[in-house]
C-alpha cells in the first residue's frame, strides 16, 4: 500500500498508475473501489525511467464481450435499468462491470425479465476494453471474471465471461429461449424454497398434461397469452410453435417448461396460469387453445426462470 497501511478483509484494492481515488471506503488506501466511491484525482505520474519495469497497459481498444449470468430476482424489479433509487439486475451488473473494467458499461440483456422472476442462464452483451489485467498481471476474460463476481452481490451470479463473436447481439442473435416454472401442491414450504415457485394448491395433473400435449409442438396463435394491446410486443396474431413439458418430481416440484424462439410479454405466466386453471378444473384442456384472454390469469413472477438462451453458435 503506498500509504503503509494494511489491506482489511473486504478490500479489493489494486495500487497501480491508473489509480483515481484518494481514499477507499473499506480500508482507506488508494484503490479501484475508492475511485468510484470518492472524488476522482489525478492519476500519479508514471516513472519512466530505465530502471522501471515495463506496465501492462490496462485498457484498450474497446470491443464486444459477452456475460451470462444466474440471479434471485426476488429482491429486484426485474432486469431492466430504471430510476437510481430503483435495484434491478441490469443496473447492478453495470455498476460492478464499470468497476472492474473501469469504464463506463451498458449491458444489454436476451430477455428482460420481470420484477421477482429469476434466471439461471440468462445472457447480456456490453463492450468494454478488449484487453484487461488486474494489478498482478493477470490477463484475459478468466481475471476479468474472477474479479466480476468478487463485485457483484450475492444475488447475481457471473457464470460465464469472453469476447464475443462479430456481429453478436444477445437478443437479436439468439435461436430459441427456455424457461421454467416451478409449482407447488404442498401446504407448507420452506421459506427459501417459497421465493421460487407458486404454492398453487391441489392440482389434476393428469389434465394439465392432456393440455400440454394439445398445446406443446402445435403451430398456433398464442394471442390469447399475450396481456392484449398494451403488450409491446403484441401486433395481433402471433402464430409460433411452442414445445411445453411437464415434469413431476414430488408435490413442491412441478415443473412447466416451455421453449420458443419468441414469447410474448408475460406469456409463459400465463401459458402456466392456463394450466393451473385446467389443473383446478376451472377451465377443460380442450378449451385451452381457444380460451378468451380474460379467462386467463397471470401466474405470479417467483416460479419462472429464465433457463438457457441458445444461439446458432458455442459461445466461450
Amino acid at each position: 500500500m503506498p500509504d503503509g497501511r494494511a489491506r482489511r478483509k473486504g478490500c479489493l484494492a489494486d495500487w497501480g498508475p491508473d489509480t483515481l481515488a484518494a481514499s477507499c471506503n473499506v480500508c482507506g488506501c488508494a484503490c479501484w473501489v475508492g475511485a468510484a466511491r470518492v472524488t476522482a484525482l489525478r492519476p500519479p505520474a508514471m516513472d519512466t525511467s530505465p530502471d522501471t519495469p515495463e506496465q501492462t497497459p490496462l485498457v484498450s481498444s474497446m470491443e464486444l464481450w459477452w456475460l451470462r449470468l444466474a440471479y434471485d430476482g426476488t429482491d429486484y424489479a426485474g432486469w431492466q435499468k430504471q430510476s437510481e433509487e430503483v435495484r434491478t439486475i441490469q443496473g447492478e451488473v453495470d455498476k460492478a462491470l464499470a468497476l472492474v473494467f473501469r469504464s463506463s458499461i451498458r449491458t444489454v440483456g436476451a430477455s428482460r425479465t420481470d420484477s421477482g422472476v429469476h434466471a439461471q442462464g440468462q445472457v447480456c452483451h456490453f463492450e468494454a476494453p478488449s484487453v484487461w489485467a488486474d494489478s498482478q498481471g493477470r490477463l484475459g476474460a478468466a481475471a476479468a471474471l474472477r474479479r466480476l463476481r468478487l463485485t457483484l452481490p450475492k444475488a447475481i451470479l457471473a457464470l460465464e465471461l469472453g469476447l464475443a463473436p462479430s456481429g453478436f447481439h444477445s437478443r437479436l442473435s439468439a435461436l430459441k429461449k427456455q424457461y421454467s416454472y416451478r409449482l407447488s401442491t404442498e401446504s407448507l414450504v420452506m421459506p427459501f424454497e417459497a421465493r421460487r415457485c407458486w404454492i398453487c394448491g391441489d392440482l389434476n395433473l393428469d389434465a394439465m398434461q392432456k393440455a400440454v400435449d394439445a398445446l406443446s409442438g402445435k403451430e398456433m396463435d398464442y394471442s390469447a397469452f399475450s396481456t392484449g394491446e398494451n403488450d409491446p410486443d403484441y401486433h395481433g396474431p402471433m402464430v409460433k410453435t411452442v414445445d411445453i413439458s411437464l415434469q413431476v418430481d414430488g408435490p413442491d416440484k412441478i415443473f412447466i417448461r416451455a421453449e420458443s424462439e419468441r414469447f410474448l410479454y408475460k406469456m409463459v405466466r400465463r401459458l402456466v396460469g392456463g394450466l393451473v386453471e385446467v389443473g383446478k378444473g376451472r377451465l377443460e384442456a380442450s378449451c385451452l387453445e381457444s380460451a378468451d384472454r380474460r379467462q386467463i390469469p397471470t401466474a405470479p413472477p417467483e416460479g419462472l426462470s429464465l433457463e438457457d438462451v441458445m444461439y446458432p453458435f458455442t459461445l466461450n
